[in-house]
């Protein structure tokens, strides 16, 4: 890679340091070389109005392509993961999951549907494989960016919904002149993650106009849990709670009100994980089943895309510009067989139970017989469940841009068309109803279903199904914004913007037949379908009210067809108190209306390993001995779902104390009302035991075994519900120095810590709070760190990076520091070769003390891949 960057983007990134806004990776060039230049007015993340970056009243931080290269990653959404406003962490590939092997990032932990997403300052619509406002990160391709902007501010005012947590924008290059060839690949110290990519640029320019073209091919192979100390499988006691990739579905039996349990046939250890106490905390054995020797943790990923920006001046002063993106995804995931649980006559000849005695609690059918018992059973002759998808992502936009003449007015308007088209095909996994048929006439042999007999393999094949599942949306965008400088004032011009948009979007997740009818034994979902159009328009005013003093007023009128309209109001301020000293202040709110799937999903199924602390509070097991168990759960639609609102505040200072230092603290606060959330299993439980469930989440528990005991958890219904009150309140440091010395070398350091001092969840108006941070097991961390230092001279540049993870849980995840270093040789034969480890200590990702890995918790937050070693090689021609 060049050590080089054009003239704006260099510009951008500096004068953002200058204005106390962190740049991730620090520039190479000393600040007063730039600071002290004339800056370009341009459009900066978070106003409409054209300024000096320096001049921005909101905190933004840039991430461009040089520190994109630096940091040696192949794909924007592990660049955007290792921010430490990812507060929480956010959605990774992961095996065999619905969302179909996408990425996401979820700022200040508010999910990432409240993060907008933009590229080129238009938002993009959200990944309907979620059905949600959330972007697929993983669809815009690496090679084509120039740099990253990220709004730390919430910005509804300007950007409309989406934009609570704050906003990315993804600007793609469009000044390049010349090729350049680049191929690299990693190759982790541990098995599965190995990748390798290729990308080609192209660009040419004139005096009235340019085009340039990206191509980029992306692979990378999935890590199975087995191949990971962590998340293989472990059995540590005799309790199924003293285990890790371990389920109670091998072969067991329940009693139908769950009392009793026990484990069917042999159990043998080459098939199963052998027999196990207290499946679901139910007293008796299970024959449990080692899933994590099967199951992938992360998926497998195959990616071509392509980036298109053609612009031509038909005229001085005004241009017509076309861009197009086209992404190919195609992923792997895997989950071992299939599990579930049916129903089996009583009168069978696999009937562990004692149906004798009219004392014995036994749920009797209508002519006095004893009923059906239930089997946890997983089909391990069928073989593993794999998922195969392929997706396609279509974004076109065609607009025209240019300013008038005298009356220096800039104008821009634009048609967008995109469509996203993804299938999914799932093989392996079984119908119910026929399973309970086969069992019935007894072709299917439950405690050998490895069994080579003829009549038991014909009822593998007549159990077995394939599914399928189609997904796509159709957007269509319009757009026009006018902006400039008016009504001079004694402090200098008025600044202005004003515009409109609209939009319109048709969603369809189409699963099969099975599934909807419910038929499926390994495996959730459901169909859902929606559309909905919008339109708004929207104001900007940059007011000079002191010659030292800027205030900006911004606000924007929505309207949704099926869910009204709302006005998003937002100020913002900044004061230079003197030349080193900068206040800044902003403050808005925002509005949010549900996304389609959260009104209109059917119920689908899954089971998850929950820890079922409310029952072992009251049969009196320690907190720290209460096992996990895999529990039945379903998730579902709520079409009574309202809006959702938020208040954001802002207030910071920037400090210049010498020419290469620049340091910014800023103090933010966000409260969202009614937020739509699915709420997690262990915050459910936790309101079940202060008798605070919200209405339409239903936990079903089997009989109780003792007073006090409110039995076994058997399975969770949780539709989508609007939580009363979510407050997020913390800080953010950024701190950046950069010294040349005389002999032509150049060190710079960078810090950026974001400190959350407060993530509450209030259920309802009269409940007590949910301390995220502070107390609850629910816990994140409050602490995110990054720390760069970087030394570069002539044709050498070295960089390390430090991550910090801040402990949390109360503890039971330690904190954890990795470190990456990249060098750089600047060849004179115009190639560069970059060199470098990421992880170099090559750290386990955190799991929690008492009950190890957890899916759910380490994957979305930590980096599971181990130490990298990568090598990238780049030639310019």
């Amino acid at each position: 890679m060049k050590l080089r960057k054009n003239p704006l983007a260099h510009a951008v990134s500096v004068a953002t340091a200058a204005a106390g806004s962190f740049v991730l990776y620090p520039a190479t060039q000393a600040v007063g070389q730039v600071a002290d230049a004339d800056l370009e007015e341009v459009i900066v993340t978070g106003s409409r109005i054209r300024r000096a970056v320096s001049d921005a009243p909101s905190p933004l931080s840039v991430i461009d392509r040089l520190e994109i290269d630096l940091s040696g990653l192949e794909n924007v959404a592990d660049v955007l993961r290792g921010t430490t406003y990812n507060s929480f962490g956010s959605y990774r590939e992961r095996s065999g999951s619905s969302a179909g092997q996408i990425a996401l990032v979820s700022l200040r932990g508010l999910g990432s549907d409240r993060t907008a997403v933009l590229v080129n300052g238009r938002r993009v619509p959200g990944n309907p494989f979620t059905g949600t406002a959330a972007v697929d990160l993983n669809s815009i391709p690496l090679a084509a960016i120039d740099r990253v902007e990220v709004l730390t501010d919430s910005a509804s005012a300007v950007y409309g919904a989406d934009a609570i947590g704050g906003v990315i924008n993804v600007i793609l290059r469009d000044d390049y002149d010349g090729a350049e060839l680049e191929i690299g690949f990693e190759s982790p110290a541990r098995a599965g993650a190995d990748s390798d990519h290729a990308s080609f640029v192209i660009g040419t320019s004139s005096d009235r106009g340019s085009a340039l073209f990206t191509a980029e091919l992306f692979s990378r192979d999935p890590i199975f849990d087995g191949d990971r100390d962590y998340s293989s499988v472990q059995i540590n006691g005799p309790n199924l709670g003293d285990t890790i990739g371990v389920s109670a579905g091998g072969n067991t039996a329940f009693h139908p009100w769950f009392l009793a349990a026990t484990a069917l046939g042999d159990c043998p250890t080459d098939v199963y994980a052998g027999v196990l106490s207290n499946p679901f905390g139910v007293p008796g054995t299970a024959c449990g089943f080692g899933y994590a020797n099967i199951s992938a943790q992360t998926g497998g990923l195959d990616r071509v895309s392509t980036f298109l920006d053609a612009r031509f001046e038909y005229t001085p002063g005004h241009e017509v510009f076309f861009e197009n993106r086209f992404t190919r995804i195609e992923s792997f995931g895997r989950y071992a067989p299939a599990v579930g649980f049916f129903d089996v006559p009583a009168d069978s000849p696999y009937n562990p139970f004692d149906t004798s005695g009219e004392s014995y609690p036994w749920p009797m059918l209508d002519d006095g017989t004893p009923g059906p018992f239930s089997i946890f059973h997983r089909f391990v002759g069928h073989g593993p469940r794999d998922a195969d998808t392929v997706r396609f992502e279509l974004d076109s936009v065609l607009g025209l841009s240019g300013s008038f003449g005298e009356s220096d007015i800039n104008y821009e308007a634009y048609l967008r068309s995109y469509r996203y088209d993804g299938a999914e095909e799932g093989e392996t996994y079984i119908l119910q109803s026929q399973v309970e048929l086969e069992v019935n006439r007894g072709d299917y042999n439950l405690t050998n279903p490895l069994s080579q007999d003829p009549a038991h393999l014909a009822a593998l094949g007549r159990m077995a199904a394939t599914l399928y599942r189609d997904i796509v949306t159709d957007y269509t965008a319009a757009g026009f914004s006018l902006d400039g400088s008016a009504w001079d004032l004694r402090n200098g011009p008025v600044g202005w913007a004003v515009g409109a948009e609209t939009a319109s979007e048709d969603y369809l997740d189409d699963y099969d037949a099975f599934r909807e009818a419910e038929n499926i034994l390994g495996s959730a979902g459901n169909s859902s379908e929606g559309d909905r159009s919008r339109w708004a328009v929207f104001g900007e005013l940059s007011i000079p009210v002191a010659e030292s003093v800027d205030l900006n007023v911004a606000g924007r009128y929505d309207d949704y067809d099926d869910f009204g309209t709302a006005f998003s109001p937002q100020l913002s301020a900044r004061w230079q108190v003197s030349d080193p000293v900068v206040l800044r202040a902003s403050w808005g709110e925002g509005f949010k209306a549900p996304n389609l799937t959260e009104l209109y999903v059917s119920r689908s199924q899954s089971f998850n390993d929950v820890q079922d602390i409310y029952r072992c509070e009251a049969i009196g097991i320690a907190e720290d001995d209460c096992p996990s168990n895999q529990v039945e759960n379903f998730r579902s639609g709520n079409p009574d779902l309202e809006a959702e609102t938020a208040e954001s505040f802002n207030l910071g200072i920037v400090i210049e104390p010498t020419e290469n230092l620049q340091i910014s603290l800023d103090r933010f606060a966000i409260e969202m009302e009614d937020g739509v959330d699915l709420l997690g299993f262990e915050t459910v439980i936790e309101l079940e035991n202060r008798g605070q469930l919200p209405d339409g989440i239903v936990i079903e528990r089997g009989a109780s075994t003792q007073p006090g005991d409110p039995g076994t958890l058997v399975s969770i219904t949780r539709p989508f519900t609007n939580q009363a009150l979510l407050t997020v309140e913390g800080y953010d440091l950024r701190a950046n120095y950069e010294h040349s010395f005389s002999g032509g070398s150049t060190l710079a350091a960078d810090l950026e810590l974001t400190y959350l001092t407060k993530f509450e969840e209030v259920p309802s108006a009269a409940d007590d709070p949910i301390r995220y941070i502070q107390e609850e097991a629910t816990g994140a961390p409050a602490e995110r760190a990054v720390g760069v230092l970087r030394w570069s001279r002539d044709v050498w540049t070295a960089n390390l990076i430090w991550h910090y993870i801040g402990d949390h849980d109360e503890g039971d995840y330690e904190a954890q520091s990795t470190w990456d270093l990249t060098v750089v040789w600047d060849a004179p034969w115009g190639g560069d070769i970059s060199a470098g480890v990421r992880n170099l200590t090559d750290e386990d990702p955190v799991t929690d003390r008492i009950s190890g890995y957890d899916a759910d918790s380490v994957l979305p937050l930590y980096d599971v891949t181990g130490r990298v070693p990568f090598l990238t090689y780049r030639h310019e021609f």
